[in-house]
């Protein structure tokens, strides 16, 4: 077997690995949910550094809450329309697979896309089953013909790739697949100012694969800690392209899965400080907050709890040495688990 073929089967062993234990991690993690609102926020500050949009999380976590510090600027408002494309791929089904899927991940459309009629496999999907190398290199020839910038307008270039997605092999691995389409939406490029949407349509679509089931990867932050290896459109080139894909899927699980344990470390630790307080105590509430943002000022505190600034603080501050002061000043603070 060649080289570049087996280290891309290996880098699929290692995705699926990873995947599958976030996956299972995510499914009896008591706070999926905030893990996964953290992810969110994580993902659209990794995008911007890949992007040259540099946002500050602090800056971004009050963009959203809607206290902003300072006039949002277009690269604050560009980073934040990522959060909303995740909050918004966790909550619909296969309709988002469409080009009108996309243009509402984008913003371009302010209504939900409707479920459209089922779309018949390619001829020939459903083959059997082939050789690894006759796998890849069935893979490789689609990457190849795709059409790079053929297609002035964005939305038919997104159902271009939509179409080219669903005349991918069926036999293929899911992740597999879900790299090639990655692949395939760098080729043809269809949203350059909102590039995060084909790795949002990518993992919502391995959920709706029953691929992933309690979570929706992420890439973003992977890509950052990771260059793209060198463009190309050769087998080979290609063939490397894959396994970069592959090693996205793989960091960012893992990446995941590390972010579940350390905040399931914390969260444990303040649960056993706060053990013995009165029922009316608002610090359980105040948790469920902290383990769902990168960090918590004291007015976003209070405006969840709904107490006053003062009484925010003091909870904040009696949460012990698992929260983190991290602004450095003495007003206008901000704290992390």
């Amino acid at each position: 077997m060649d080289a570049s073929i087996e280290g891309l089967f290996l880098g699929l062993a290692r995705a699926e690995d990873s995947v599958s234990r976030l996956d299972a991690r995510a499914q009896s993690c008591p706070f999926t949910d905030g893990w996964a609102a953290r992810i969110d926020f994580a993902e659209a500050n990794a995008w911007g550094w890949v992007s040259g949009e540099i946002v500050d999380m602090e800056d971004l976590v009050l963009h959203d809450a809607q206290m902003d510090a300072r006039l949002p600027d277009q690269a604050l408002r560009a980073t934040h329309g990522l959060v909303r494309a995740r909050r918004k791929a966790r909550g619909i089904g296969a309709e988002l697979q469409t080009a009108a899927g996309a243009a509402w991940l984008a913003g371009y459309r302010s209504d939900p896309p409707h479920l459209a009629p089922p779309v018949d496999d390619a001829p020939g999907s459903a083959e059997r089953e082939a050789e690894p190398p006759a796998l890849v290199d069935e893979l490789v020839q689609k990457i190849r013909a795709l059409g790079r910038g053929e297609t002035a307008d964005p939305l038919e270039a997104v159902e271009e790739w939509v179409a080219w997605t669903r005349a991918l092999p069926d036999r293929a691995p899911a992740l597999l697949r879900a790299a090639a389409a990655l692949e395939g939406w760098r080729l043809v490029n269809p949203l350059p100012r909102q590039n995060y949407v084909g790795g949002v349509m990518v993992a919502q679509a391995l959920r709706l694969s029953g691929r992933t089931r309690s979570c929706l990867l992420g890439l973003e932050a992977a890509r950052r800690a990771h260059m793209q290896p060198p463009r190309g459109f050769m087998a080979a080139a290609t063939t490397v392209r894959l396994a970069y894909w592959l090693k996205i899927l793989a960091v960012g699980a893992e990446a995941g899965l590390a972010e579940m344990r350390r905040l399931e470390l914390a969260r444990q630790v303040v649960l056993k400080r706060i053990g013995g307080r009165r029922a009316h105590d608002r610090s359980a509430d105040l948790l469920e907050l902290l383990l769902a943002r990168p960090l918590v000022s004291a007015p976003m505190a209070a405006e969840h709890l709904g107490v006053a600034s003062h009484s925010a603080r003091r909870l904040l501050t009696g949460l012990g040495s698992s929260l983190m002061e991290i602004s450095g000043r003495s007003r206008y603070r901000a704290w992390r688990l």
